[in-house]
């Protein structure tokens, strides 16, 4: 608490600002000392701390706060184990590009002799983070700022402040006390001057391809995609960072961007392709196949290690789009055949049939029919994506999210949280396997807790699915992925979630209207047949 009621202290000066630019919830999980200042200094600006039950799902739904508002996502962790646990958190900010602010307990200087939970922790979090501060220095509203600013600045990613009780309590210095607006983005950038050599490279190309990433899902990028798409009459594959960038509606919105045998006959067709907001995380793993011109539009510069296209524009992404969209010429797709491949690619992605009695497409698709129009689904990495990712109808940026960079499990859970705490007039689907949901079980108490209003869907196959048809692939003995058997809904039920347990398929679609009309977390844990994977994952990626 604030012990002076009048003079603010340099605590006050974080709180403050937060609050100024949008923060409304904070994430985490604190320890004794300087949280407990944050908490309640937090609370004066009404912004609200959510208890999770680790800091590495408290990163990661902050980190999607920040993907959903225009506001910076803020995890606290106490020192030592606090910082430790919540790096899975704060290395997808890194790698999934959400501006994160992480703060952690310091040791002041009086308490230079004690070693206990003592280690580094700049340097532990320096290959993570953008740039980092303490709060003793003359004006650390400038530094506060400064950092967040940074942040958000492209790509955008985590930021770093060591709090000392020492310099968080101390009066806030007098140039620093008065708390200004937030930060306000600089005016709407010029459309580019068009190159005459990319004017000719555009103008000859007849049957033009788009690659839509990440950075696509910026309201402004994807409303200008959406004009340069219908002016150039090109069709437009994303990747499932941006999926929805394109709405599934549109004809031209012809699917998931795999990099493999699915999405060979559209680069074989195509005579130039636009790579608009694609980001270095989202390339294949394998070479690029596409021998024919690329166009880059990018939001920034990034270290080349898959294609180097002929031509890159770096800057915003929607004039550049707009100024492309006024020089282009209607492409020559002929429409049956855009119309037969996009069909193809939903037939491919539905491959996953295999014996019974539940098999992983029955879950996804009960799911979808039972999910309201507008709602919002949440990934896990794993096998499970595939046939969910295909079947989704996105029609606008940020319906789906997952983790692509970091491609971590045990993600959706607390995605779906972030979710439902930033945009709660919005339903949630989180889709998890049984070992993502293993590692963050507890957080259905935080869903619990939180009041938060989400349908949690797991395809409980007691292995690591995705890691077994590598194995298999490689011809290594089936050892060390399985699981012994585990019985989500009592577990759901146990934190005070309704759990649902499904077993065949007729018991489906009464499960899932049960779990969508439930006023609060719901858990449907289906055992499902993982067979059919093996044909899903030879049909998409060859």
């Amino acid at each position: 608490m604030n012990e002076s009621n009048d003079v603010p202290r340099v605590i006050d000066l974080l709180a403050a600002r937060l609050a100024a630019r949008g923060v409304r919830h904070v994430f985490g999980v604190p320890g004794g000392d300087c949280s407990l200042d944050l908490i309640d200094a937090c609370a004066r600006e009404g912004i609200d701390f959510v208890l999770a039950r680790t800091e590495s799902a408290a990163g990661i739904m902050a980190s999607v706060t920040a993907e959903l508002t225009s506001a910076p996502g803020v995890l606290m962790v106490t020192r030592g184990p606090g910082l430790a646990h919540g790096m899975n958190g704060v290395a997808y900010a890194a790698l999934d590009r959400a501006p994160l602010l992480v703060l952690a307990d310091g040791y002041d200087p009086r308490l230079d002799h004690v070693a206990h939970q003592r280690y580094d922790q700049h340097a532990m979090i320096a290959p993570l983070s953008k740039g980092s501060c303490g709060l003793g220095a003359d004006d650390p509203t400038g530094d506060i700022d400064a950092l967040l600013d940074l942040a958000a600045s492209e790509p955008p990613g985590p930021v770093y402040i060591e709090m000392r009780g020492g310099e968080i309590r101390r009066p806030a210095p007098p140039a620093s006390a008065a708390v200004t607006s937030a930060h306000v983005p600089s005016a709407a950038a010029k459309p580019p001057q068009l190159a005459p050599a990319l004017q000719t490279l555009l103008a000859s190309a007849r049957r033009p391809l788009i690659v839509a990433g990440l950075q696509a899902c910026r309201s402004e990028a994807s409303s200008a995609l959406r004009r340069l798409s219908a002016a150039w009459r090109c069709p437009v594959l994303e990747t499932y960072k941006s999926l929805g960038t394109m709405s599934a509606d549109d004809p031209l919105a012809v699917g998931c961007y795999t990099g493999g045998v699915a999405d060979a006959p559209w680069f074989a067709e195509a005579d130039l392709v636009l790579l608009y907001g694609l980001d270095a995380i989202e390339f294949p793993a394998h070479p690029w196949l596409y021998k024919g011109p690329i166009v880059e539009l990018s939001t920034h510069a990034f270290a080349r290690n898959i294609v180097t296209p002929e031509i890159s524009l770096v800057g915003p992404l929607a004039p550049a789009a707009d100024a492309i969209a006024a020089v282009v010429q209607p492409g020559q797709w002929d429409a049956a055949w855009l119309a037969r491949q996009r069909a193809e690619l939903k037939s491919r992605a539905r491959a996953a049939t295999g014996d019974g009695p539940l098999t992983p497409q029955a879950l996804v698709d009960a799911a979808i029919h039972a999910a309201p129009a507008n709602a919002r689904i949440t990934l896990d990495a794993g096998a499970h994506m595939l046939p969910v990712l295909h079947a989704w109808h996105a029609t606008e940026p940020r319906q789906a999210l997952i983790s692509r960079g970091l491609a971590t499990m045990a993600f959706a859970l607390p995605a779906a949280i972030g979710s439902a705490l930033a945009d709660p007039g919005r339903p949630v689907v989180a889709f998890t396997g049984d070992g993502g949901l293993m590692m963050c079980a507890g957080e259905l108490g935080t869903a619990v807790q939180q009041r938060c209003r989400l349908v949690v869907i797991v395809f409980n196959d007691e292995s690591l699915t995705l890691i077994e048809v590598k194995q298999r692939q490689r011809r290594f003995p089936r050892a060390g992925l399985d699981f012994s058997p585990a019985d989500f809904a009592k577990v759901a039920e146990g934190f005070g979630c309704l759990g649902i347990r499904v077993e065949m398929p007729e018991e489906l679609a009464p499960a899932m209207r049960r779990a969508f009309a439930h006023d609060g977390p719901a858990v449907v844990d289906a055992r499902i047949n993982p067979h059919a994977y093996t044909a899903q994952l030879g049909a998409l990626r060859g």
